[in-house]
């Protein structure tokens, strides 16, 4: 249900056909898995490259479907980045932070030209770059596990010395989702983990700047779970198991339900 929701959304946003209304959608939930599969299957559907019979059952009538090259596809996964070292490309191009690593996606060398002194400095950019490397064509940014980086991202100092690149992180996720509460084609999707797990402190830093910006911005995001409860047990056994015997599995709960009623 949850994956329905996303796609639906986020195509509705991005195809502008006006089911999508949201500029920013965040997946949280505390069960792992989800939220990562989730946008795996946001990035097939949007890269037009899936058969339309994979997708019938899960799109709204009204929606077209994309084909290759309607929407520009870009995506960060935290623990991927290395603030120290930087990320190392095919090319030989290296990034050294967020704004660095996706104007590389959207823009190759060219865009990372345009980031070059601020990623030396750490010093966050602004909407300017968006504007020159998205402008208003339909664009999804996925931004799994970002608090993951913020992190390592703490113990990095700007070139000033005034702040850290944790601070200039969020301060660059504000400008963009600033930019694209400002376009009509234009997607965030990122995902946030409970403030329960290991880095919650940097969870509720990124959930309280979000909901100051959108605010700022008169804009609202969507929140989705990826996964309820009751799929939660169905999620485990295909996790667990190749196979599962039904029947034989009926004789066990009958089983356990006979065990704990000799107890009482």
């Amino acid at each position: 249900a949850g994956l329905k929701t996303l796609l639906n959304d986020a195509l509705g946003r991005l195809l502008g056909s006006g089911t999508g209304k949201n500029a920013v959608i965040r997946l949280e939930t505390a069960f792992g898995g989800g939220k990562t599969h989730n946008l795996i299957a946001l990035y097939h559907a949007a890269s037009g490259k899936t058969p339309q019979k994979y997708l019938s059952n899960l799109l709204d009538p009204s929606l077209r479907f994309p084909v290759p090259g309607d929407i520009k596809i870009v995506g960060v996964v935290g623990s991927d980045l290395d603030p120290s070292v930087g990320m190392v490309h095919s090319d030989g191009v290296k990034t050294l932070t967020l704004w660095g690593e996706l104007a590389y996606q959207l823009g190759g060398r060219e865009g990372c030209d345009l980031v070059r002194e601020s990623e030396q400095t750490k010093a966050a950019v602004g909407t300017g770059l968006f504007e020159t490397l998205i402008g208003n064509q339909p664009t999804l940014v996925m931004l799994d596990e970002i608090a993951r980086h913020l992190r390592s991202a703490m113990a990095v100092p700007t070139k000033t010395g005034k702040s850290n690149l944790a601070d200039q992180t969020v301060a660059f996720l504000m400008s963009l989702l600033e930019f694209a509460s400002s376009k009509e084609n234009c997607l965030v999707v990122l995902t946030l983990a409970s403030e329960a797990d290991a880095f919650n402190r940097e969870t509720a830093m990124l959930r309280q700047s979000l909901a100051e910006t959108l605010q700022i911005t008169a804009r609202q995001e969507r929140v989705l779970t990826p996964t309820v409860e009751n799929e939660i047990s169905a999620i485990v056994t295909h996790r667990l198991f190749k196979r599962v015997d039904r029947q034989a599995a009926q004789a066990v709960f009958k089983a356990y339900a006979q065990y704990y009623a000799n107890l009482y």
